[in-house]
């Protein structure tokens, strides 16, 4: 039977009260409601009725276990487009479509043969951006967790994006074809050290894949060690490299590009003022 929109606001709103702040549960509850039953904000607030929702006790159930609404919901907003999501994928954050628009800024416009690789693509959302926006360019992507590339796939489906996603561990980029040249490599690596965990929100670190989360405190730019030298051997001269990085080693990841002769090493701060991306150009 019909419920007003307003009510399933008020639930959500009851259910995760003791766990975020009063803004963030304004913010989840009318997106909940919004992405179970298509209702806006403004639907709500007029009165709107809609139809009661499949299980949707034992979602708020989920909710008050601090499990984040868009892994409830199995999806999220990333660019004005829903993406699935599974528990092997992270949740697009808005920090990483800043990274899909400085890769789109690079992409020469018309130039067909463009080829774009995203490593450890997760649910796609990059890799498919990227074809959807920039239709012209070939676009690939690789992924360690066969459940997140199966996502991936489904999503650049359903999605209408030409993207090949492969089942691949870019610490073997070594075993794939030598032939294999692109012209600009994306990634968002892992690059939470073990020792932040603490300070994460109970949300990300108990519920998000601790796999495309977190790097040993050894050795915390791991990650950005092979794709420094696997883009060596397969990005082309004046190809460009661009990744999304860990605000509190900025310098560093930039360092790592600066002394290998990298060209036009760029450490660039996301909406925030924080140092979230660096962009390098081959010169060798």
């Amino acid at each position: 039977m019909p419920i007003l929109a307003a009510d399933l606001v008020r639930q959500v709103q009851s259910a995760i009260q003791p766990l975020y702040s009063a803004q963030e549960v304004d913010a989840i509850a009318y997106l909940m409601v919004e992405m179970s039953t298509g209702a806006s904000r403004l639907d709500c607030l007029m009165g709107k009725e809609v139809e009661e929702v499949p299980h949707w006790e034992e979602s708020l159930a989920r909710l008050t276990q601090h499990e984040p609404f868009q892994y409830v919901l199995g999806k999220a907003w990333f660019r004005d487009q829903l993406f699935g999501l599974n528990p092997h994928t992270l949740i697009p954050r808005p920090e990483t479509e800043e990274l899909v628009d400085n890769a789109l800024e690079k992409i020469p416009q018309q130039k067909t043969d463009y080829k774009v690789l995203d490593v450890g693509t997760g649910s796609g959302c990059v890799a498919i951006s990227i074809a959807l926006e920039a239709p012209h360019a070939q676009v690939s992507a690789w992924e360690i967790s066969q459940e997140a590339q199966q996502q991936a796939q489904l999503n650049a489906q359903s999605l209408g994006a030409q993207v090949q996603i492969d089942l691949q561990d870019v610490f073997q980029w070594s075993t794939r074809n030598d032939a294999e040249i692109w012209d600009m490599i994306v990634s968002n690596p892992p690059y939470v050290m073990f020792q932040e965990a603490e300070h994460m929100e109970k949300h990300v670190k108990d519920y998000e894949p601790g796999l495309a989360l977190f790097v040993p405190d050894s050795n915390p730019l791991i990650f950005y060690e092979v794709l420094e030298c696997m883009a060596c051997k397969h990005l082309r001269k004046d190809g460009w490299i661009l990744l999304e990085i860990n605000q509190a080693l900025g310098k560093e990841t930039k360092a790592l590009f600066e002394n290998k002769n990298w060209k036009q090493v760029e450490l660039k701060q996301d909406f925030h003022g924080k140092d979230r991306f660096v962009i390098a150009q081959k010169d060798i």
